[in-house]
């Protein structure tokens, strides 16, 4: 089949956030039927974030021939270079090389390029007639772009309306023999030559210092803004610090990507690095996938490094929800933490009732229609009795989170709406979703954040605040110096049910010295990477419309972990204040062993 775009690469302004970050020298592809309409959405809204303003994603079939009239209204000579298609390099390749001919355009000309699709899979494009890696170069500004080749016979529709797509970075795609899926096209790329509002260099109010933004998809939701309105006094009295910027109840949704899907929904990310400078690391909570989707020997992974002009395809096993049929948000970001904090996260929000269009989040904002994919039974419509997520959670705009149901010991009780959508086998840490049953084995640890000074070699070397978990059982051993410091590394087996009570003996306070900005670090947590949970009370986290699954200076919170196969070591630590805290010793691991496994100690 032949496929015909009419593609054109321009200049625009593009908009990052709400707060007007935005860099003035963006450009990027469109088609061209959507031009006029973009250039006017950017003109009447010059500091707010414009839908139409994304990398341009297209896609074909698998055999289908594309033919790319291309057109030129940057002020340097510019073009389209396709990875993994077929074309010939005399006519199609982009490109300025050796004896070719010059397949790159001057400004206002236009050339055709033709690609045969030959492999199913993610097409990076970007310019290579101005390929400087500085901000001289159209890359950093955002001219770059991905065709999706589909399996041979796929067709795709809007996820919202149900109609056929030309483009876009979400579809449904649906095939006469295969399943259908939800497709997301998430782009990591550079950092952007971001201005704030009023065209300054954003400064971070924590330190005064100009501050760094990383984007995904032409978007970004950096720390400093939020943090800003804290300050400010403007939502959230008594918040502070770096998890709480991720929390819908007092900000709304952020500008970054927001993946819907039901619970079970098959899923494919298709992960692409746009930029030419910076690697990155995509993780995704609560869902795994194999390393090599082709091969279900290969590792089970949860994060995935990806360097400059590089794409995975992130299918994550059991679909949205993972084993456990978790829903609620689900947060993805980069795990560079500087990177995250500096704006690069976004959401996958899971559904366990119908969105027709006519519901509204917490805040009155309305929730966009979600069609369901025609092989898959719909879920249930909302109701009064279970509103389903996010409404049945009795969060208060402006403030933060509360705290999960049946979390914090001597915590409040759950409400009647709350009850009305526990699971049938709910318990504390598994509320809403619990895979565990009665005959499941089960292990349980009682662990204990503490603060006491590290100290690193015989010279003396040492961190005068040290944090790190240790087991309640040898807390004062550890203290007193009976038993030296170390990460904590705990076990168990694949098939157990894993319960964690964890108690937050941290101090309210870090820093104020030469080596860190006094800080308040007032919650922590355990969130845990590969094995399976309810992402709504035992992530460890406070995202979205969620509840905050931490606990504060004096209280215990319990968690529950499903390990459903041999994982072998997983990675588990603060998520609340992960900049301020991690480096200081807060983290730790699960290793998760075979079936049937006991650990003796070597010494004894």
């Amino acid at each position: 089949m032949l496929r015909q775009f009419h593609v054109v690469a321009i200049p625009i302004r593009i908009v990052v956030n709400s707060f007007g970050d935005h860099d003035p020298n963006g450009m990027m592809y469109v088609l061209k039927e959507n031009e006029a309409t973009v250039k006017q959405q950017v003109e009447d809204n010059p500091l707010t974030p414009v839908d139409l303003i994304q990398p341009l994603t297209i896609r074909a079939n698998v055999g289908d021939k594309v033919e790319i009239v291309f057109e030129n209204q940057l002020p340097f000579n510019t073009s389209m270079h396709i990875q993994k298609a077929d074309y010939s390099v005399h006519t199609s390749d982009g490109a300025f090389v050796g004896n070719n001919v010059n397949t790159t355009i001057a400004p206002s000309e236009t050339i055709i390029y033709k690609w045969h699709i030959h492999q199913e899979g993610i097409h990076i494009f970007t310019d290579l007639g101005n390929t400087l890696a500085s901000e001289e170069g159209s890359n950093l500004h955002g001219l770059f772009g991905t065709l999706i080749a589909e399996a041979k016979g796929s067709s795709w529709t809007d996820p919202v309306t149900g109609e056929p797509l030309k483009s876009g970075l979400y579809a449904d795609i649906h095939h006469p023999i295969l399943p259908s899926f939800r497709e997301y096209a998430w782009f990591f790329h550079d950092e952007m030559a971001i201005v704030d509002k009023d065209g300054q260099p954003p400064i971070n109010p924590m330190t005064n210092e100009p501050d760094s933004t990383h984007t995904i998809s032409y978007r970004a939701e950096p720390a400093r803004n939020r943090v800003r309105l804290i300050m400010e006094g403007v939502v959230c009295p008594g918040c502070e610090g770096e998890e709480v910027h991720h929390d819908s109840w007092p900000f709304g949704d952020p500008a970054t990507p927001i993946l819907m899907a039901y619970v079970g929904d098959p899923v494919k990310i298709r992960l692409i690095h746009g930029g030419v400078k910076e690697t990155h690391v995509f993780h995704y909570h609560v869902h795994q996938w194999f390393l090599d989707l082709n091969d279900p020997d290969s590792d089970i992974i949860d994060s995935q490094s990806i360097s400059p002009q590089t794409a995975f395809t992130i299918s994550p096993l059991y679909g949205a929800g993972s084993l456990q049929g978790a829903f609620g948000d689900v947060i993805i970001h980069c795990h560079l933490y500087p990177h995250f904090d500096e704006g690069m996260w976004g959401m996958q929000r899971i559904f366990n009732t119908l969105q027709d269009g006519t519901q509204t989040y917490p805040n009155g904002e309305p929730i966009l229609a979600l069609q369901p994919l025609p092989d898959r039974t719909p879920p249930p419509l909302p109701t009064p009795d279970r509103p389903g997520f996010p409404n049945f959670i009795p969060g208060i705009l402006g403030q933060k989170a509360p705290r999960p149901p049946l979390g914090i010991i001597g915590g409040r009780d759950p409400t009647q709406l709350e009850l009305d959508q526990f699971a049938p086998n709910a318990r504390p840490g598994a509320v809403f979703v619990n895979p565990c049953t009665e005959e499941t084995p089960e292990r349980e640890f009682n662990i204990v954040g503490i603060q006491m000074p590290i100290e690193y070699n015989r010279e003396g070397w040492h961190d005068p605040e040290g944090r790190l978990y240790v087991l309640a059982e040898d807390e004062e051993a550890i203290l007193s110096g009976e038993k030296p410091p170390e990460p904590l590394t705990i076990r168990a087996n694949a098939g157990e049910c894993i319960r964690i009570n964890f108690t937050n003996k941290f101090p309210e306070f870090i820093g104020g010295n030469a080596f860190q900005v006094l800080t308040r670090t007032y919650e922590a947590s355990t969130h845990i990477h590969f094995v399976k949970f309810d992402v709504l009370v035992s992530d460890g986290a406070n995202v979205g419309w969620n509840y905050d699954s931490s606990c504060l200076n004096g209280e215990t919170i319990r968690f529950q972990w499903y390990a459903d196969v041999e994982l072998g070591s997983a990675f588990f630590h603060d998520h609340l204040f992960a900049n301020s805290q991690q480096q200081h010793g807060v983290f730790a691991t699960i290793t998760i062993e075979p079936k049937g496994s006991i650990f003796l100690s070597p010494q004894t």
